[in-house]
């Protein structure tokens, strides 16, 4: 978070969260290096989320998400933390491209049911800025308010 807020405040313009990185392996019976895809999974952005709930209207700069992402649902969950715009590629190698479309299609019904007219119209709106309720729900609090209400949640094991 600091380097981001040293970077932002140099004149960066945006952050992606969080890019994987092409990880290698070695084959052991034939002593080689192998390459395999390391597909995100559906549900890894909750890092992204995270931050991007965090980072918005702290920093000046736009936000773009990713890792994980995988529907127009995990797409709008990015931008009501406050992400800008979200960067999807597992999906396209395991659904092909028309998934874009598909996710387009998921915001805009989405949009249109909450009747939303621009990503300003919910972008951030449950960052960490935006909510009065409970503005822990992106710190580390979150543990202690989980393990304290435990029963509320599992029943009463």
């Amino acid at each position: 978070m600091n380097l981001i807020k040293k970077l932002d405040k140099a004149g960066v313009d945006s952050f992606v969260l969080f890019n994987s990185f092409f990880q290698p392996d070695i084959d052991i019976v034939y002593e080689k290096h192998i390459k395999k895809y390391n597909f995100s999974n559906h549900g890894d952005y909750k890092k992204s989320l995270r931050f991007a709930g965090l980072l918005y209207q702290n920093i000046k700069a736009d936000i773009c998400s990713s890792h994980g992402i995988f529907t127009g649902a995990d797409a709008i969950k990015l931008m009501l933390s406050g992400a800008s715009s979200v960067q999807v590629v597992s999906t396209l190698y395991i659904n092909g491209i028309s998934q874009i479309s598909k996710m387009k299609t998921e915001i805009e019904d989405w949009m249109e049911l909450k009747n939303y007219h621009s990503l300003d119209d919910f972008k951030g709106k449950l960052s960490k800025n935006k909510l009065n309720k409970n503005p822990f729900v992106y710190k580390r609090a979150q543990y202690v308010d989980l393990i304290l209400n435990a029963e509320d949640i599992f029943g009463n094991n």
